[in-house]
């Protein structure tokens, strides 16, 4: 199920270009003995976003915490008893369906780094979140340019927007400066969008082309029809398209219209409210559910 053989794409920078602003990083973080799989959960926490990765070298990587303390449970049920170690924690964005949970995941768990775009927002959870990161001292990236990060061979995690620096400032639309992923496993990609809209995933298309191709597609803001746009769509390819949804939630979501450009490309498409917790295990050639 879901074998690609990807053509490895190096980019080369200069300062002439538009992706001239491009870090790497590679993180010194405990690696375990390998595990020869790595697991991508999509947590089912309600209306809301929350990705659990579980690297094939042993690192731990939290995107999003969904709205509540949900989460905790999640976590519990995907992570070792005395596993309380987060690598890395990613907020995309801060809206509640996002940060929420992350106000006791930072409470409870050792973070080693922690990955935001920078806005500011009136919000008790967002003051809430910032109070822990500056009382644990948790090392903190801003993502105002493209960031690779590497986890162990193979292993790469490349943070490719927002490529314009947000830090700072308070804008009407959070989701315009949602972080967008993607994680590889070897020959496995998923792309996570967080809750980027079209505009977004217009200007990734421009600056990236079939570098977006992955055979996971987390469907960005919950399968709204302002993301997952068919030129999108055609460009990443993917196999699977994740909706995290809650039950009868109040927004429509996923929009028809998205699952019709889903179901017209074919793409097998898994829910949170329908499944559950999400789980894909890959083994660096070839992902499954499980």
């Amino acid at each position: 199920m879901l074998l690609k053989h990807l053509k490895r794409i190096i980019i080369l920078i200069s300062g002439a270009t538009v992706l001239s602003c491009v870090l790497t990083v590679v993180l010194f973080f405990n690696i375990h003995a390998r595990s020869g799989s790595a697991e991508i959960i999509f947590l089912d926490v309600g209306q809301g976003d929350s990705i659990l990765i579980k690297t094939r070298y042993g690192q731990n990587i939290l995107i999003d915490g969904g709205k509540d303390n949900r989460v905790l449970d999640r976590l519990g049920r995907n992570l070792s008893f005395f596993d309380h170690k987060l690598d890395m924690v990613i907020a995309t964005h801060p809206d509640a369906d996002h940060i929420g949970g992350l106000v006791s995941v930072l409470e409870r768990y050792d973070v080693d780094l922690f990955l935001d775009p920078g806005i500011v927002h009136d919000s008790s959870m967002y003051e809430a979140m910032w109070s822990i990161i500056n009382s644990k001292k948790i090392p903190v990236n801003y993502v105002s340019q493209r960031q690779i990060y590497e986890f162990g061979d193979n292993v790469i995690l490349d943070v490719l927007y927002p490529n314009i620096d947000f830090v700072g400032k308070d804008i009407e639309d959070n989701n315009l400066a949602s972080i967008v992923a993607k994680f590889s496993d070897n020959k496995i990609d998923a792309m996570l969008t967080g809750d980027a809209h079209i505009e977004t995933e217009n200007e990734l298309v421009a600056l990236y082309g079939s570098y977006l191709e992955s055979e996971i597609l987390k469907a960005g803001h919950h399968g709204s029809d302002t993301s997952s746009s068919e030129e999108f769509l055609d460009t990443v390819k993917p196999e699977v398209a994740i909706l995290s949804v809650g039950a009868d939630n109040s927004y429509g979501h996923p929009k028809p219209r998205t699952i019709n450009r889903l179901k017209a490309r074919l793409i097998t498409i898994l829910r949170t409210d329908e499944t559950g917790d999400i789980r894909l295990v890959s083994d660096g050639e070839y992902v499954e559910l499980r």
